[in-house]
């Protein structure tokens, strides 16, 4: 069994939670997510299956897109609303106007430096910073840079502070930390009362399925609902092989590269890893060297 399923996670549940249900519903132990979403967000979350599970490095680099709520006056420890709060300032709501709200809005646009927030899976010196957290230690972690390609409000109500906006954003953008940091910018604080992710690694909320629904379908039905590998490496440039080069990069031998370099110079020089097909059949990743040769990187058997 080999390919993605789109799963609409629902709040409430770690995404290594949603691994373990579609386990037991397939019966295929190699499955892993893309792109981890918090608890307590919901959204798309592709799984991969089988084979599958081999290009997930490939399908975290796109976009991602979200809906977001958050609570103006309002600072928690998590920055979002599940946390301990650590600043109160509700009371002075009605001093925001959408104006104001609208010009804080555009520090948020394009290349931003973000630092990421305490409560968070990043790793420094191999721990995790929300253990560092929770033991009440401070880690002093470094701002990164992240793209955001559109931040659009949608809605303000000044009396209850709550807006909602939608962004989509580079991979590694924590979008709790927008809503802290647009809350400073207005000088009153802010946190995230509720995230949904719209989409992600190519795959949208409309394409979704959720949990009772792949419950109530026979293995067979479940393996036909996934989407194909090659769903896995839509944002990666394609290199066709005829019949014999297909065999022999198949079958782990380099001379499968024989006349590749003449017959496809468009990607010749390319950095990035290459999606290997034969007719429509992924056949693996293939990389180009630093002496312009071609490499099997992996092979999907």
């Amino acid at each position: 069994m080999n390919g993605i399923v789109n799963l609409l996670k629902p709040a409430g549940m770690t995404s290594h939670d949603c691994v373990y249900a579609l386990r037991r519903i397939s019966g295929e132990r190699k499955i892993g997510h893309t792109g981890t979403l918090d608890p307590n967000a919901c959204g798309v979350l592709p799984l991969c299956v089988g084979n599958a599970t081999r290009l997930i490095e490939y399908m975290d680099k796109e976009s991602k897109s979200y809906r977001c709520e958050m609570l103006l006056g309002l600072v928690t420890d998590t920055q979002d609303i599940w946390g301990k709060v650590t600043q109160d300032k509700r009371h002075q709501i009605m001093n925001i106007s959408m104006d104001a709200v609208n010009t804080a809005l555009l520090n948020f646009k394009g290349v931003i430096s973000q630092v990421p927030p305490n409560y968070s899976a990043i790793k420094i010196n191999g721990k995790r910073l929300y253990k560092y957290a929770r033991e009440g230690q401070e880690v002093k972690v470094s701002s990164r840079s992240v793209m955001i390609y559109r931040l659009e409000l949608l809605n303000y109500d000044s009396i209850s502070g709550r807006l909602i906006f939608d962004i989509e954003c580079s991979k590694g953008t924590y979008v709790r930390t927008i809503c802290h940091d647009l809350g400073e910018k207005l000088g009153i604080g802010g946190c995230m009362s509720f995230l949904l992710r719209t989409t992600a690694s190519g795959f949208n909320i409309l394409q979704t399925k959720t949990l009772q629904e792949l419950e109530i379908m026979t293995i067979p039905e479940f393996e036909a609902s996934l989407y194909p590998a090659s769903y896995a490496v839509k944002g990666l440039d394609r290199l066709n092989l005829n019949e014999l080069q297909a065999k022999l990069f198949y079958n782990g031998n380099p001379e499968f590269q024989k006349g590749l370099i003449s017959s496809q110079p468009n990607i010749s020089n390319s950095v990035d890893p290459l999606a290997v097909f034969f007719e429509d059949e992924l056949l693996g990743i293939a990389e180009i060297t630093l002496d312009g040769e071609y490499k099997a990187a992996k092979v999907l058997k």
